[in-house]
């Protein structure tokens, strides 16, 4: 499975965040930039969000994301707001993969609106990861975590991307690093 863009190029008024992009995302890509150089920008474009000014965006298969914000529902408890997004999965299944994540039984069962930043964070990461799709987008997946949970998610996210493409968007060289694959330029 794979994601292609061709020629593509997108502006905001006078301004060209992506200028004849051409990219093809299968496997794990790591995209690194600074600020304001379309990286959600690009994630937008390749779930649909957003039209490209020039060129094509042709995908296989459905697409989830993880954005900088959690965006739960904050009524849903950690398990609802996975089962929300992964119809397919059965409780235990769920409750495995929040464990796996360092959540623990009281977490599972709170509203999201009462879980602490770091552990929206994970369920937000759990929701995208598990659900049904042929591409993963995660942007800045890991922010705000401590050294020890980050590293467990980023294990775990490795551990669950088999058979399907990768685009994580980070600042950070060090998660660049953990998750090797492509470097994806867009400048």
């Amino acid at each position: 499975m794979k994601a292609v863009l061709s020629g593509v190029s997108k502006r905001y008024g006078d301004q060209w965040v992506l200028r004849d992009l051409n990219l093809t995302l299968e496997g794990t890509n790591v995209l690194m930039a600074p600020s304001g150089r379309g990286k959600t920008t690009l994630a937008r474009l390749l779930l649909g969000l957003e039209a490209p000014d020039a060129g094509r965006v042709e995908t296989d298969g459905r697409i989830v994301a993880q954005f900088q914000e959690d965006r739960l529902c904050g009524q849903l408890t950690a398990v609802g707001n996975v089962a929300l997004c992964c119809p397919q999965l059965r409780r235990e299944q769920i409750e495995t993969a929040l464990t796996q994540l360092g959540l623990c039984e009281e977490d599972w069962s709170k509203p999201a609106r009462q879980l602490s930043g770091g552990q929206a964070r994970r369920v937000a990461l759990a929701r995208a990861v598990l659900a049904p799709a042929e591409g993963v987008i995660l942007d800045e997946p890991f922010k705000g975590l401590d050294e020890e949970t980050r590293q467990r998610a980023m294990n775990w996210v490795s551990r669950m991307m088999e058979g399907r493409w990768l685009l994580l968007i980070t600042h950070d060289e060090q998660e660049g690093e953990a998750f090797g694959g492509a470097s994806v330029e867009i400048l």
